[in-house]
């Protein structure tokens, strides 16, 4: 941790009605909310109705479309195992010219591609890298029992599905397989099963993406209104989703566990690349369980002068068992904001069973951590000064910690880790966490 260079540790007792809550801050130790009120404490600890939070949630202008993808604008259906296109979907035939042909056919039709029952050979090195590369106007319809599975490559960056350049695009079902465990490269981090790229008005719903060199979906460049709602990504190498430039997206319902190999090793990652910006993002009603890395993790490693994340918001998700043998040690936390300077709100969310931190704030002003509830982190490598706590903040002025259900941890229940006048710690309810009392 950064915050590890200070020496001292202050621990403040704030009672919530009968409830003992426990704020850790370096320094002394305070017991009572009246003492706490007249020490060098830089929370709000009144729990007055004048109390307020500091920051003032956004109003997102995000689509959230009831039933996800629209209906086709046109009845023209092409199955890519016609006679005109010629796709096998044996498991043998190389498939990425066939599917392409229909692909092509279709695109700016408003029409759709069908894939039946199959596996799918893709040279995902095709098209510069770019697989199977979907148009404007058009949906591509897998069946169920549909694979898509990549051909075994040497390189470091390619997609098995991509659109790029394109506006109105569904993509429905199936499974986008990699070639993790086949790879004949040892470098990159880049093999990705869905690549979006300056893109618009995108959905995907129902798509399973597993076993990719890089990440189950990829999402870049200025794309703009992307939905992702009921898929799945299993077991890639570096993330479930990556996120690094988006205008408008809504990621619901889907599932994101078992990625490992690579780090970050997340869920979902929301990293902005130097000169990107992630702006009105919201994650709802997903699930992120198992990975070696954080569930959700939202952020970057360096300080800009703009904003670079604006209007994201993780609420009412379940992250659980995260942190699980991370492929370069240490630890890690059920949800990670880091050097995020729009606002960023992180609320009504269930994290379980975390291996390091259940939430860490840091370096990232204007955060709100509020109506969670947080319970079970796990000690890891016998470090009990900086893992086993519930939340975690640093670094973050003008945040705030408000009505969070913190219980049964290892170590400490919230811990303020450097004195700032400017973040509300307020209304939390902490119990049996492994240093309160």
């Amino acid at each position: 941790m950064h915050a590890g260079s200070t020496q001292v540790r202050w621990l403040v007792f704030l009672a919530v009605g009968t409830i003992c809550s426990l704020i850790a801050y370096r320094g002394g130790s305070v017991r009572s909310a009246d003492k706490a009120a007249n020490a060098p404490s830089p929370m709000l600890l009144s729990s007055s109705p004048g109390v307020t939070e500091a920051t003032t949630a956004p109003t997102l202008s995000i689509p959230t479309e009831k039933g996800c993808a629209p209906r086709p604008t046109s009845s023209l259906v092409v199955n890519v195992r016609a006679q005109a296109y010629g796709a096998r979907g044996d498991g043998v035939t190389d498939d990425t010219a066939a599917i392409q042909r229909a692909v092509d056919a279709v695109a700016g039709t408003g029409g759709t591609v069908r894939v039946p029952d199959g596996t799918y050979l893709v040279n995902a090195m095709a098209q510069n890298s770019k697989g199977i590369r979907l148009g404007s106007n058009m949906t591509l319809s897998l069946s169920s029992g549909a694979v898509l599975k990549a051909i075994p490559n040497t390189s470091a960056k390619y997609a098995i599905l991509a659109v790029s350049y394109a506006h109105h695009v569904n993509i429905l079902g199936g499974t986008l397989l990699g070639e993790r465990s086949a790879h004949k490269g040892s470098g990159g981090e880049w093999g990705m099963g869905l690549a979006i790229n300056n893109s618009d008005h995108v959905v995907v719903e129902g798509v399973v993406a597993k076993e990719c060199w890089g990440d189950g979906f990829y999402i870049t460049d200025q794309s703009t209104n992307v939905t992702l709602c009921h898929v799945t990504a299993d077991h890639n190498r570096r993330q479930g989703l990556s996120v690094t430039s988006v205008d408008g997206l809504v990621v619901r319902n889907s599932t994101f566990k078992n990625t490992t190999g690579t780090e970050p090793e997340c869920g979902i990652d929301f990293e902005p690349n130097d000169g990107q910006t992630i702006n009105n993002a919201l994650v709802t009603g997903c699930t992120l369980t198992d990975n070696a890395g954080s569930g959700f993790q939202c952020g970057f490693r360096e300080i800009f002068t703009s904003p670079r994340i604006t209007n994201a918001v993780f609420d009412s998700n379940t992250c659980k068992g995260n942190g699980l043998n991370p492929v370069s040690g240490g630890y890690r936390r059920g949800i990670y904001v880091d050097y995020s300077l729009g606002t960023v709100i992180v609320s009504n969310n269930t994290i379980i069973g975390t291996r390091g931190q259940g939430i860490l704030v840091s370096r990232a002003p204007n955060t709100i951590v509020k109506g969670n509830r947080v319970s079970g982190t796990l000690v890891v490598g016998g470090n009990t000064r900086n893992t086993g706590g519930g939340i975690y903040i640093w670094a973050s002025p003008h945040s705030s910690i408000t009505n969070n259900t913190v219980s049964g941890n290892a170590t400490i229940g919230i811990w303020l880790m450097e004195r700032d006048p400017t973040v509300v710690i307020n209304g939390n309810t902490l119990s049996g966490n492994g240093q309160s009392s």
